[in-house]
């Protein structure tokens, strides 16, 4: 069987590490990846030390049935303890040296893979079309063609979108990464807005300070929202809020939101903490003044009590399972109304950095301006609009797109896919899978990580896309057989 994979970064790596660790026959494999960040995907590129790792080590493994994976592998590396975060008691390293351990693991299991009689091939060209569907005929820009008789698509979630049309005029950076380029190009007393006020946002801040920057930063947003600060990791074993008890209740047909409250609030009261003093901090997310907020969600790094941990553990673990369940009212409603808090809970800012941040706020280097409306540029410049009127010399886009969204180099072979009824999108955003072999409405067809219908609209983790990609694995390895397409369903991870 011929394995086509499109796309080379922390999927593909999950993906070739649980294929080599699978017992199967040897098959032709041949992945595809236009961009030079071979590996490494947009996050971890090449990129100043500035730029960390945005979770502690035990959350970061490529490979599904060993979370010590990275952690061992750091163990290897002395530099590591440079970079020691002491809010988490744990090294929190650049981004660089993740993306290090990723082309190695990468390497590592293309050299297995050949050993066990495996044909695998790395095509560093984008796939821009089909020359066939049935059987599949790959084509590359380069125009050359690839018969496979599967195709994984681990394309990730894009580059940031330009939603203001401020391409081409100077001074606008619509790609922050690597800041490694961009940032060199920032003139030290520019006056710098950034168009977003999550993770990227804080990284550009972070990076520009450690360049020398000494002009004003000003992070801009609709909403004011900075990530949650992370907390130092304790045990947790919860009994309610389990993927176990989350696929009883998916396997009861369609569920409310309340159904999961019901089981978060079981399980703070099995550790003596009070539900709405909890939930109540959960809603401020909003309102309260943000500077207050970092100030004292920092403090609260040691704190004992482990409801905010337990909630961001289970949007990892509980949430892919219950979101293709939950009605579609309360899918909206969490998208709409809740999405900055819960992607600012799911993936939250490293101590180290928060701490960076908050000097930077402290001192009025960098200001929050929320209410953002608009922004223009002349030749002198750029104008935002929001609950005021202000300037600056230089825009950075810090935008991410959702997690479901196709990325700009893909578009074109996905409205293939869709114009041919290959693929298909839910009504809430993203490809409909088959959730244990991820295989699209035409089988030969599969899909890992942020464009399934499944994974919600936050960035896939890579424990999540190494659980995924173990299934996927099995499946490609051990069954033949095209997969019976049965829509999006609930999925252990």
């Amino acid at each position: 069987m011929r394995i086509g994979i499109i796309g080379a970064g922390v999927a593909a790596v999950g993906l070739l590490d649980a294929l080599a660790c699978a017992d199967g026959a040897p098959d032709t494999l041949t992945v595809f990846e236009g961009s030079a960040a071979l590996w490494r995907g947009r996050a971890y590129q090449r990129d100043v030390p500035a730029v960390r790792v945005n979770a502690p080590p035990a959350l970061m493994s490529a490979r599904a049935s060993d979370r010590a994976h990275f952690q061992d592998w750091l163990a290897q590396r002395p530099d590591a303890l440079r970079f020691l975060d002491p809010g988490l008691g744990q090294p929190i390293v650049p981004r660089a040296m993740y993306g290090e351990y990723l082309e190695q693991s990468a390497r590592a299991s293309i050299d297995r893979l050949r050993r066990d009689g495996w044909q695998v091939s790395v095509v560093n060209e984008r796939v821009s079309g089909l020359a066939q569907e049935h059987p599949v005929v790959l084509r590359t820009e380069g125009g050359v063609t690839y018969p496979v008789d599967r195709v994984v698509l681990c394309v990730g979630s894009g580059r940031p979108r330009d939603q203001y049309g401020l391409t081409g005029a100077t001074g606008y950076v619509d790609e922050p990464y690597p800041l490694a380029r961009t940032l060199p190009e920032v003139d030290p007393g520019a006056r710098v807005a950034v168009i977003g006020s999550g993770l990227t946002a804080v990284d550009i801040a972070a990076a520009l300070t450690e360049n020398g920057h000494r002009g004003p930063i000003t992070l801009l947003s609709r909403s004011g929202i900075l990530p949650f600060v992370q907390q130092r990791p304790r045990p947790l074993s919860p009994r309610h809020l389990t993927p176990a008890a989350a696929l009883d209740l998916a396997a009861g047909g369609a569920v409310e939101f309340a159904e999961v409250v019901a089981l978060l609030r079981a399980e703070l009261a099995d550790l003596g903490e009070d539900f709405d003093e909890f939930a109540a901090e959960l809603r401020a997310t909003g309102s309260e003044n943000p500077v207050l907020r970092l100030h004292r969600q920092l403090a609260d790094v040691d704190s004992p009590k482990l409801g905010r941990r337990l909630l961001t553990m289970a949007i990892r673990t509980v949430g892919p399972i219950l979101w293709p369940a939950l009605t579609e009212a309360d899918r909206v409603m969490l998208r709409t109304g809740h999405y900055r808090t819960i992607s600012s809970l799911s993936s939250p800012m490293v101590p180290h950095n928060a701490a960076i941040l908050l000097r930077l706020l402290d001192s009025g280097q960098v200001r929050l301006r929320t209410g953002l409306t608009a922004i223009t540029a002349d030749g002198a410049g750029f104008t935002m609009t929001g609950e005021s009127v202000w300037t600056a010399d230089i825009v950075i886009n810090a935008v991410n797109p959702p997690a479901y969204v196709t990325p700009q180099d893909t578009e074109s072979l996905m409205a293939r896919l869709l114009d041919s009824g290959t693929a298909e999108f839910a009504p809430t955003g993203g490809l409909l899978a088959e959730p244990r072999t991820r295989a699209l409405r035409a089988g030969a067809w599969h899909v890992l990580g942020n464009l399934a219908a499944d994974s919600m609209f936050i960035a896939t983790n890579p424990p999540g896309l190494a659980a995924e990609a173990a299934q996927l694995a099995e499946h490609l390895t051990k069954e033949p057989g095209l997969p019976e397409f049965s829509g999006a369903r609930p999925v252990s991870i």
